[in-house]
């Protein structure tokens, strides 16, 4: 590995939502060779950061196996979102864990920029007769599966309430999850569009919402700040300033990524005109301009 991989890396690692920037305006070859030196893991963080068209042609474009290693390595929200952007989508699938396939088939039933198609199928429940300490002990096996709230079901999976997981810890491991279940008082549907979904009452109450079917049944999760996020990733970033500063990154990252193409015996500071000293300056020539113009005009 050299000195400029190395920065490159800790460009991405560093700075991963200015790295998306650029990579949404660098989508050739010299991107690709870029990833295959990469950990599946930084390149995800990136990502997972992009425009979601922008980030699904990138992976489409890497073959099979590396592009199945970054979407596995994302965020269950952020791999269903690119999976459904992807034509790679079905050859992907084919190497991600069969509880991963089940939950994104559940999130692909359902329209784009829906709660259904965003929410979280994985989130960790528990049923209504387990024991506080059973439900730490899960998840202690399932901590990527963990949220702040703790969502109860039956055993026929319709939500019955839900419990801020700061009081499952705190409760007697022998207490039942009844004892600390709180009401739900508000779900959402997987039909409602984010941006209604946005302005539900129940984010007064609480970070992270359940998603039921008609029937009570629990289907998944999302969070307000899952939300925010997709609509950030969707608004293309059209000000001014955050085009010139993507733009700044992007010559810096091409530098490092493809190297400085430079003929020998040319100076870089000098290329496109001459040095200090040798040329006028741009006031110079409107000061000479200036008095050009008023010799014409007889008013020197």
């Amino acid at each position: 590995m050299n000195s400029k991989h190395d920065l490159v890396q800790s460009f991405l690692k560093a700075h991963p939502t200015e790295a998306a920037r650029v990579l949404e305006r660098q989508r050739g070859i010299a991107v690709l060779r870029l990833f295959e030196d990469l950990e599946p893991e930084t390149i995800a963080t990136v990502v997972e950061r992009m425009n979601d068209h922008a980030a699904a042609d990138l992976l489409d474009r890497l073959e099979t196996g590396p592009a199945t290693r970054v979407v596995a390595a994302l965020p269950f929200r952020a791999m269903a979102i690119l999976l459904r952007r992807m034509q790679s989508k079905e050859a992907v699938l084919d190497g991600l864990p069969d509880e991963v396939v089940t939950g994104f088939r559940l999130v692909d039933r359902f329209p784009d920029r829906s709660v259904g198609a965003c929410m979280d199928p994985r989130a960790l429940t528990a049923t209504d007769d387990m024991k506080s300490g059973d439900v730490i002990s899960a998840a202690r096996r399932y901590p990527d599966r963990v949220r702040d709230v703790l969502f109860v079901v039956d055993r026929a999976g319709v939500l019955m309430g839900l419990s801020p997981m700061r009081q499952i810890l705190g409760a007697p491991a022998e207490s039942s999850v009844r004892d600390v279940m709180e009401p739900v008082r508000h779900t959402l549907s997987p039909y409602l569009t984010l941006q209604d979904a946005g302005d539900a009452p129940g984010w007064c109450y609480n970070s992270e919402l359940p998603v039921a079917d008609g029937e009570g049944v629990f289907l998944g999760t999302i969070g307000l700040v899952d939300i925010q996020r997709q609509g950030g990733r969707d608004s293309g970033y059209d000000h001014e300033s955050e085009k010139a500063l993507g733009e700044l990154f992007r010559l810096g990252f091409s530098a490092f990524a493809g190297g400085l193409q430079l003929e020998p015996g040319r100076d870089p500071e000098r290329e496109g005109g001459q040095d200090e000293g040798h040329g006028k300056s741009g006031q110079d020539e409107g000061n000479e301009d200036e008095g050009n113009a008023k010799k014409e005009s007889g008013h020197e």
